[in-house]
Formats: C-alpha cells, sequence, structure tokens
C-alpha cells in the first residue's frame, strides 16, 4: 500500500500552500454571499459519502451535472475495481489498486445512492479507509478520497488521496480529513485509465460508465465460497477481459418446489437490477437451493 508519510521540506510546503489555499476559500466564499452545503448520504467509522453543492443567496448553484444519475451498485464495483493508481512520481513504481476489496462494495452502495439523490447543484464526496496489520500486532489505516459526479453522460472521478497512511495519533475517523477537491494535488501519484476510461489529468478520469465491459467482474472475482479476490493487472498488459467465476450446475426446474422457483426468480431479478451484490447473490442462491430437496 502506498505510505505516505507527513511531508518535509520542500514536499511539507507544497502540501501547506495547498491546504492553506482551501481552508481561505471558504471564507472568501462566505465574503461573496456563497456557502458550501452538505448532505450526509452515508457514515461510518470508515467510510463517509456526502453530497456537496454551493449555494449563493440561499439558493445552490446549477452546476450542470446530469443528476439523478441510475448507476446500480453491481456496475459502480466494477468500474471501481478497474482503477488504478501508480504512487509517488512514478519512478520505479508499482501499479496499485485505488480502492481496496474490501472497499469496493460498500463504497459503491453508498456512490450509487448518492447519484441517484443527487441533484444538477450537487456532486459526491467520497472519503474511505482501510485497515492493514503487520506483525499480526501492529495496525495501519489508510485513506482514499476522490469527488463524483455524471457529465454529459460520463462518470467522472476526481482522487484526492489514494492509500494515504493517516498518523496514529489522530485515529480513523474520516470526518478529521479535507474533502477532496476537483484541482487541488493532495499527494503525489496518478491514475492509470483501463478500457472505456479518459485521462482528463494526473488524479481525474471521466469514463463511459454505460460501457457493456462493465457489465461483468473483469478485475474482481467471487469464488465459490463467495470471497472476493482481486485479480492482478501488469501494467504493460491490457486489462483482460476475464470469464465469470464458474457456477454450479443448474438444478433441473421440474425438480424444485414451486416456491423454491419463486424465490431464485427473485433472487436473479435483484441481481440483474443492482439491488445486491454478486457475492450475496451466490450466499443467497445456495442457503434456497439447500432448503429445496429436489435440488440435490
Amino acid at each position: 500500500m502506498i505510505r505516505a508519510s507527513t511531508p518535509t521540506g520542500s514536499t511539507a510546503r507544497s502540501s501547506t500552500t495547498a491546504l492553506l489555499a482551501l481552508a481561505l476559500l471558504l471564507p472568501a466564499l462566505s465574503g461573496c454571499g456563497a456557502r458550501v452545503l452538505r448532505e450526509t448520504i452515508r457514515e461510518t467509522p470508515r467510510t463517509r459519502i456526502v453530497l456537496r453543492s454551493v449555494a449563493r443567496g440561499g439558493e445552490p448553484q446549477d452546476r450542470g451535472f446530469d443528476h439523478p444519475a441510475i448507476i446500480s451498485p453491481v456496475r459502480l464495483t466494477h468500474i471501481l475495481a478497474r482503477v488504478d493508481v501508480i504512487p509517488g512520481d512514478g519512478a520505479g513504481a508499482e501499479r496499485r489498486p485505488a480502492l481496496e476489496v474490501e472497499q469496493l462494495f460498500e463504497v459503491a452502495e453508498g456512490l450509487s445512492e448518492a447519484l441517484a439523490r443527487a441533484t444538477p447543484a450537487q456532486e459526491v464526496v467520497v472519503l474511505t479507509t482501510h485497515r492493514e496489520r503487520t506483525l499480526g500486532v501492529f495496525t495501519h489505516d489508510y485513506l482514499t478520497s476522490f469527488v463524483a459526479f455524471v457529465k454529459d453522460d460520463l462518470l467522472h472521478l476526481h482522487f484526492g488521496h489514494v492509500g494515504f497512511e493517516l498518523p496514529r495519533d489522530t485515529g480513523v475517523r474520516v470526518t478529521r480529513w479535507p474533502e477532496p477537491e476537483p484541482g487541488v494535488v493532495q499527494m503525489k501519484f496518478r491514475v492509470v485509465p483501463s478500457e472505456a476510461m479518459d485521462a482528463i489529468g494526473p488524479q481525474s478520469l471521466a469514463i463511459a460508465w454505460r460501457d457493456p465491459i462493465f457489465r461483468r467482474a473483469s478485475a474482481v472475482r467471487v469464488t465459490p465460497t463467495g470471497r472476493v479476490l482481486r485479480r492482478t493487472i501488469l501494467m504493460e498488459e491490457p486489462l483482460p477481459a476475464a470469464p465469470e467465476p464458474a457456477e454450479p450446475e443448474p438444478p433441473d426446474p421440474g425438480s424444485l418446489a414451486p416456491e423454491t422457483l419463486r424465490e431464485l426468480a427473485d433472487l436473479e431479478e435483484a441481481r440483474r437490477a443492482g439491488r445486491i451484490s454478486e457475492a450475496a447473490y451466490q450466499t443467497r442462491r445456495r442457503e434456497i437451493l439447500a432448503r429445496d430437496p429436489g435440488a440435490d
């Protein structure tokens, strides 16, 4: 994971200048009769997702976003799983995921809800952390943050932090850290676009989210036990269009009870509509079939 300790020297001065500029921006806006509005969509100890807008004269300013936007959590999971970064200045650094596997589903679900509730004046701000343990004793917490919005039928992602190691004495609550701002560099890295994505800056992507490639999980896979794994992708190679995880042979419909068939049909509809994740679908399907003796 990217270990970005507290910057020193010229890096510290650069980071401090950027944060001071951001801190001074809000009072300046207030002096012009503008204020930042936030509507919390999801807040847990490790993830915070809000809708952010700027109001003048008491009214949020329309920024021309194509909101509300309906993108299923499953599709967003597939999109976020394909976003990689190269830390630092890129010299000799390895390509790494912007979000860890354990973050994908919670972030995708919250982002989907936020985009569906957003107005043309609101962008989505995501701050999320994950924890790693070393030597079985020491824990390290890492922050990833980005701004998301849909415009011109493209999903825009602007990252602020990716895998930023949080100082241990501050805790992991994401409310303590500055929100990402498009165009403001908060740490050094660059995003690596894959198919159906275009880099619009070192840390920003414009994504053709309707592309069929995002219908299937190509960067992550679900094992038969429901465990989610991320595939390793080499920087020199194109992202493979990997097949879906193998599923067991479907039982003979004629051997199943009518109640079981209805449950399976409802479950399949929920998966196709993006209301449940692939892992949840597989787990629930096994539970339904286990209750019906005809499925053996």
